[in-house]
């Protein structure tokens, strides 16, 4: 197609829509063409194309030595492992969206072949990678006007502007944070045969019971309970993670404190900055000025950013996460994970079978390196929620398996999945089939009672009353006022009053004055107290709180925005409605009022409040003997 195409990234509208090629929208009329919406359509092929393309990463050789192996800590354990580059979070790293939109445009120059690319953004990245690109692939590049808008000075931003080396030697002020906890005794931790060991983070307590000195978590829910039921003591090792529900080091001290008095009905419980001393951070101190140093000597690194079957350059896009996880303050946080985990599991006597929240991170592979090189039992790995197709960090290159490659990643013995779902999306990105353990679903618990929440009944409505919307808020500020405008801007539209309950994320902190321009309650009561009173839901596409909602039969719409990844857990089903503007939104109540909700927890969840696979893989793995 011989003409040129602009590639619009602003927010406002172009000024001509002939030949726009949008990079953050889902626009798609007759002269337009979407970058998300291609990618969505083409996910699979390209998703797999940057996975394979980090796994080549690690093994491009500088100066005849494998990146894996310039990286070696010892003990047969690779840093690379930990850095953003292999964890790939979408979250830690929100370029990855950048580098799958690029692949994406990539393959829609060589289909439709303009003579001429128009770049209208600000963004200096992608100027340099678009540009490397069109002269790759024999294109005219042009630059459009650049449209900065006023750049509000603040601490944070400034921090963010310092050299790498700088920020990493002021992050040390957050482990400053949490000095105190090095005061909480070194706990007398349960041992021999009869007892289960949990790697957790100190989130999402039951405030109540945690002031009456018992251990109830809603990421594991009635597990610990039911371990202790059927004759096994718990040995818990925490990481704090401060919110609203957890706000300070005191009230995490305090609980803990509760909890260990009572150590044979609620376990034994200590934080793993507990085992913080003078000589661990003198080690970590000591491995960051070796990573700076690799990092000058691996500074060639760059030519090697090309993914096999493309010629756009990522590493304009990729840089960042590069050099934050070698000289930043990832890099500090890595190598603490790194020694606290070493000194937590070289202390505590044998543990024949363990549990950890599985989120794929780099922590991770610090936390089995430790547990494995102390001679450990059996290590599963316990995916809390849902997985979501583009959580990256979910998946690894099939090679990832491999252990008789040079300096393998550390993986869990076995994955403990909650459903069928999780159970195809593993198998379908090539994670091991015997690796995988089938048991009940622990958040989502309280479904299990026969779809209960879909069969209690609401009290009656009057046909005149209005509209009760439930919205599950974003973990961030930024895109939970975002819900909240297009809530606002959709009600000017229908010209309707409706009643607006929003339930925020327990890691975003807002009130009402937050958006005063909205009325809305606030609600922090569980969900699954409170669905059975809406009439809709209105949910983040980060959240897994939708998935409740549906499960609860609520109709569900989903906020998507083409800035960033879908992120939903119920991307791809049918009948889900996903909407990023107004209009969108009040058609999708109305038509949401005729056709209901369709779906049962049984498609996504197994459950059964007596746990008896839980009970099965606890028992299966005590009753083996120790090698």
């Amino acid at each position: 197609m011989n003409r040129s195409i602009t590639l619009w990234c602003h927010d406002e509208e172009p000024t001509q829509k002939e030949n726009i090629w949008y990079w953050a929208r889902y626009n798609q009329d007759r002269n337009e063409v979407s970058i998300p919406a291609y990618l969505e359509e083409n996910s699979d092929r390209l998703r797999s194309e940057y996975i394979t393309f980090i796994y080549d990463l690690s093994e491009a050789t500088v100066k005849g030595v494998g990146i894996r192996q310039w990286l070696d800590l010892g003990d047969g354990f690779s840093y690379w492992w930990m850095t953003y580059l292999s964890e790939k979070s979408p979250f830690k790293s929100p370029t990855i969206y950048d580098c799958l939109r690029i692949l994406a445009f990539e393959e829609l120059l060589l289909i439709r072949k303009p003579i001429e690319v128009i770049l209208e953004s600000s963004d200096s990245s992608l100027h340099k990678s678009i540009r490397q690109l069109c002269k790759e692939l024999k294109i005219q590049f042009k630059r459009g006007s650049s449209k900065r808008g006023r750049v509000k000075y603040s601490l944070k931003r400034i921090y963010y502007a310092l050299p790498f080396f700088l920020q990493a030697i002021l992050s040390l002020r957050l482990l400053f944070v949490k000095w105190p906890l090095r005061k909480i005794q070194t706990p007398n931790w349960f041992s021999g045969d009869r007892n289960v060991f949990f790697c957790s983070y100190f989130f999402n307590l039951d405030r109540k019971a945690s002031n009456e000195g018992r251990f109830h978590s809603h990421q594991w829910e009635s597990l610990p309970k039911h371990i202790l039921k059927n004759g096994f003591h718990s040995n818990w090792l925490h990481h704090i993670l401060f919110s609203p529900g957890m706000p300070s080091v005191n009230i995490a001290t305090e609980w803990v404190t509760k909890y260990n008095v009572n150590s044979e009905t609620e376990g034994i419980h200590s934080f793993i900055e507990t085992y913080l001393t003078w000589k661990i951070l003198f080690r970590v101190f000591a491995k960051w000025i070796l990573l700076n140093i690799l990092s000058w000597r691996l500074r060639s690194i760059s030519s090697f950013f090309y993914s096999k079957n493309f010629k756009v350059w990522l590493w304009p896009h990729l840089k960042r996460d590069w050099q934050i996880s070698m000289t930043g303050p990832a890099a500090i946080n890595n190598l603490l994970w790194y020694e606290l985990f070493d000194s937590v599991l070289k202390s505590i006597p044998h543990q024949k079978i363990g549990f950890y929240l599985w989120e794929n991170q780099g922590w991770e592979t610090a936390f089995l390196r430790a547990w494995k090189k102390y001679g450990h039992g059996k290590i599963i790995g316990v995916p809390h929620a849902t997985v979501v197709y583009w959580h990256l960090n979910n998946f690894d290159d099939p090679r990832s398996f491999d252990k008789g490659r040079k300096l393998p990643k550390p993986v869990p013995d076995y994955l403990a999945i909650n459903g069928p779902v999780a159970k195809n999306a593993f198998l379908n990105s090539g994670f091991p089939k015997e690796r995988l353990l089938e048991v009940e679903a622990l958040r989502f618990q309280y479904l299990s009672d026969s779809e209960n929440l879909k069969q209690k009944k609401r009290k009656p409505k009057n046909k005149d009353a209005l509209l009760k919307v439930l919205i599950l808020g974003d973990f961030t500020l930024e895109r939970t006022l975002k819900m909240l405008r297009c809530m606002e801007e959709a009600l000017l539209l229908a010209k309707t009053s409706i009643v607006i309950v929003l339930k925020p994320h327990p890691f975003c902190k807002i009130d009402e004055k937050t958006y005063p321009t909205l009325t809305f309650e606030i609600i922090e009561k569980p969900i699954s107290e409170i669905l059975p009173d809406y009439d809709f839901a209105f949910s983040s596409n980060t959240s897994s709180a939708g998935l409740d909602a549906l499960l609860g039969g609520i109709p569900l719409v989903v906020y998507i925005d083409g800035k960033d990844f879908n992120h939903s857990p119920l991307r791809g089903l049918d009948g889900i409605r996903f909407v990023g503007n107004p209009k969108d939104l009040i058609d999708s109540f109305q038509e949401m009022k005729v056709k209901g909700v369709s779906w049962s927890t049984t498609d996504f969840f197994w459950l059964d409040s007596d746990l008896p696979r839980w009970t099965q893989v606890v028992n299966r793995f005590e009753s083996e003997k120790v090698n």
